[in-house]
């Protein structure tokens, strides 16, 4: 399943872009409240204009601050500054107003609004709630105490309550859809990961049909090279276990997952995967089946031959079979292990002499035996080609 979810659904990156944007309108209204200041033409000493312009500039500081800070103790004392400033601002301007001005004026009203907008920035919507709150309540007793000090008349300031309760509601409705689109992100994922279960139930029952095919080729491929009479008891085991992994098909699925495991690695530190990779990327498709963990049973001298004679065998695959894919397997023998290359290509006659694969087995077979292993070539015209090598396990020390 291919799923484009929401990547915000905590609202970390929009509660940023929202207290971005919030600045903006914050400086915008105190940036009017001193238009307005200008506008009024109000007459009161420069000294408390400076005064009321740098109220105002300490709010704006403090309100943008608030705005990018997260502790929650930092963002009530910038409240509070910022409130020091709107007192101040509102102190040096209520003392040059005419009589007739209330505390709702709109030059009084425009920082109000700025302060209560620092609530758009909050990470959850209690926090959102309270710093709106509190910016508003800070703003309108600053407000009144400066206003009440000079005689103004109180009066509800309408369009700063309004301006609260929208952003309230705003809040309300933003982490109502932070919410549902919550509980759809995990209506999604679920689904996903029950369809993802699914696809690995068939991935690992694929892999345990190609573990069943494997597994009676390598007995058959043990059996081939064993000699006649009563089998070994090591053979015995290993096909004791086969058969317990044919009749519980449990015990076959467990099986491929930790052999899949084990073998990647083994490939990896072998440095067989090395040779397989380097045929892939000159175009040679190479699949591996079997038991590739048996190469951890190989000592070091005897490991280096299988990855040469590997080698050569998909390079000769690469270059005379006339086809683009081969296969490696290995497989458990009786105090063995074996590898195969194998192809379904032009193949050859064994038999005449000078053929590549006759050349080629030849100039490995000196090497493989001085290591005590055997190698083995089945082909025939359009038949494909087989090498089998036999090398002996760690537990059956070189030179023995």
């Amino acid at each position: 399943m291919s799923l484009v979810l929401p990547t915000d659904v905590e609202g970390v990156s929009t509660s940023r872009a929202l207290g971005r944007a919030a600045i903006w309108v914050s400086s915008v209204f105190l940036a009017a409240t001193f238009l307005l200041v200008i506008g009024f033409g109000l007459e009161i000493p420069q000294a408390d204009v400076a005064l009321a312009i740098a109220g105002l500039a300490i709010a704006g500081l403090a309100v943008a601050w608030a705005l990018l800070a997260s502790n929650p103790w930092l963002v009530f004392g910038l409240m509070l500054v910022a409130g020091a400033g709107i007192f101040l601002f509102t102190l040096q301007i209520s003392a040059g107003v005419g009589d007739g001005w209330r505390s709702d004026a709109a030059i009084f009203t425009m920082p109000k609004i700025a302060i209560t907008v620092v609530g758009i920035a909050g990470r959850s919507l209690p926090a959102s709630i309270a710093r709106s709150t509190v910016g508003f309540v800070v703003a309108s007793l600053a407000v009144q105490f400066g206003t009440r000090i000079h005689g103004l008349v109180f009066a509800f300031d309408i369009p700063s309550i309004v301006t609260w309760l929208g952003i309230v509601l705003l809040l309300a409705t933003l982490w109502y859809g932070r919410a549902r689109a919550t509980r759809g992100v995990r209506t999604m994922q679920v689904a996903a990961e029950v369809e993802e279960r699914i696809s690995e139930r068939g991935r690992i029952a694929a892999e345990a049909s190609a573990a069943l095919h494997d597994t009676v080729l390598n007995d058959l491929q043990a059996l081939a090279v064993s000699a006649p009479g009563r089998l070994l008891e090591d053979h015995r085991a290993f096909l004791v276990k086969d058969i317990a992994s044919l009749a519980h098909p449990g015990l076959l699925v467990d099986d491929v997952m930790v052999r899949s495991q084990a073998g990647a690695e083994a490939l990896r530190s072998s440095g067989l995967g090395t040779v397989i990779r380097s045929a892939r990327e000159a175009g040679l498709r190479v699949s591996v089946s079997g038991d590739p963990a048996l190469l951890r049973e190989l000592e070091a001298p005897v490991l280096r031959e299988v990855v040469y004679v590997v080698g050569r065998g998909l390079a000769t695959v690469r270059r005379h079979s006339g086809v683009t894919s081969a296969e490696v397997s290995v497989a458990a023998g009786a105090g063995s292990v074996n590898i195969i290359v194998s192809d379904a290509g032009r193949g050859f006659d064994p038999r005449l002499p000078g053929t590549h694969s006759a050349d080629v087995s030849e100039a490995v077979r000196r090497r493989v035996e001085a290591v005590h292993g055997t190698i083995l070539v089945w082909s025939a015209p359009g038949s494909g080609t087989a090498l089998l090598l036999s090398v002996p396990r760690s537990e059956c020390p070189v030179g023995r």
